[in-house]
């Protein structure tokens, strides 16, 4: 079993005390986790899970994806009593134990636990001397469970990506762009000029595109939020055409988009996501963007995903392709 403090990766767990757990002492893990992503099991007791404590939690596990077109819960929660936590849902893939003991614990402590009853396992533990404790830190915006797993499901398909990914894809970005990425093996539709690729699984249900540019910049100032999305307009426009003559791509500007700089790295970079929609045509659906400063070449190198989707959810299908996103480094 590995344990991971959740402060060790990069998010914020201010006034949040975290505690060691002593491994388990299990033999050899052979079972897989079972489920789906951002499947949640919920271990508590019945009398919490019908009280405050289990509404808060569902409240947050269930806050919504972000910038899709319609809210969609971001994780699938189900529920076990402790009395009925047996092997068959110690198999789940993400586990979230609910302990609340005045005697065992002075502090809110958030754990996180790997491959504990199984390989490519999550086991959270969230502990608490009171409930009113617990419901403080629930409504606090320094709760960072949500975003935990929303980074763990985010690595577990980027990893699948660097084994299973489409090979055809990856050589392209890399001679044109110098960009190396891991894309979902359908993405094998593609449209490319020397200045602009274009990937497809072109796929009459939960159609996903990927999208390859780059545009020149003297500096670190073009990953500015309003330069991005002018920019994106500027190359969509041109390259993505709608069903209807005179019909374009463009973001849609009566929502917001929402911007946030990415962590350093090689080269600095942001990340903006939003809607989409097609000028002049009905289509539309969510889009997320990457971008990074390239500065020996002078020039800023975007990376986009986005989906159409109007006959189902989008929540999975975003979810790929920004996790193949992350998988992108300038060469």
């Amino acid at each position: 079993m590995k344990t991971k403090h959740l402060l060790s990766i990069p998010l914020l767990l201010s006034g949040i005390a975290l505690l060691g757990l002593a491994s388990c002492n299990s033999g050899s893990i052979i079972k897989r986790a079972t489920g789906v992503p951002y499947e949640v099991l919920v271990v508590m007791d019945t009398s919490l899970w019908k009280g405050q404590v289990g509404e808060a939690v569902r409240d947050k596990l269930q806050e919504s994806y972000p910038a899709l077109p319609q809210a969609e819960p971001t994780a699938a929660i189900s529920y076990c009593e402790p009395a009925s936590f047996n092997d068959f849902m110690r198999y789940v893939r993400n586990i979230l134990l609910v302990d609340i003991n005045p005697n065992a614990y002075t502090k809110v402590s958030l754990i996180a636990d790997k491959d504990v009853w199984a390989n490519g396992q999550q086991v959270m533990r969230l502990q608490s001397p009171s409930a009113d404790s617990l419901l403080l830190y629930m409504q606090g915006k320094n709760n960072d469970i949500l975003t935990y797993i929303r980074q763990l499901e985010q690595k577990r398909y980027a990893q699948y990506l660097q084994e299973n990914h489409n090979s055809l894809l990856a050589e392209k970005t890399r001679s044109s762009l110098q960009l190396e990425i891991c894309a979902p093996e359908e993405m094998n539709s593609s449209q490319i000029d020397s200045t602009f690729l274009w990937f497809s699984n072109n796929a009459n249900t939960g159609r996903m595109d990927l999208i390859f540019y780059a545009f020149p910049a003297e500096n670190a100032d073009a990953l500015d939020k309003s330069h991005l999305v002018a920019m994106r307009d500027s190359v969509t426009r041109l390259h993505i055409p709608g069903s209807f003559e005179g019909s374009y791509m463009t973001t849609e500007s009566r929502f917001p988009v929402e911007y946030e700089p990415l962590p350093n790295g090689k080269q600095p970079g942001a990340v903006i996501r939003g809607l989409w929609k097609m000028q002049g045509d009905m289509m539309g659906g969510p889009f997320v963007s990457y971008a990074w400063y390239d500065a020996p070449r002078h020039r800023v190198v975007v990376a986009e995903g986005f989906v159409y989707a109007p006959e189902t959810n989008k929540k999975l299908y975003m979810h790929r392709l920004e996790s193949a996103l992350l998988t992108a480094r300038i060469l």
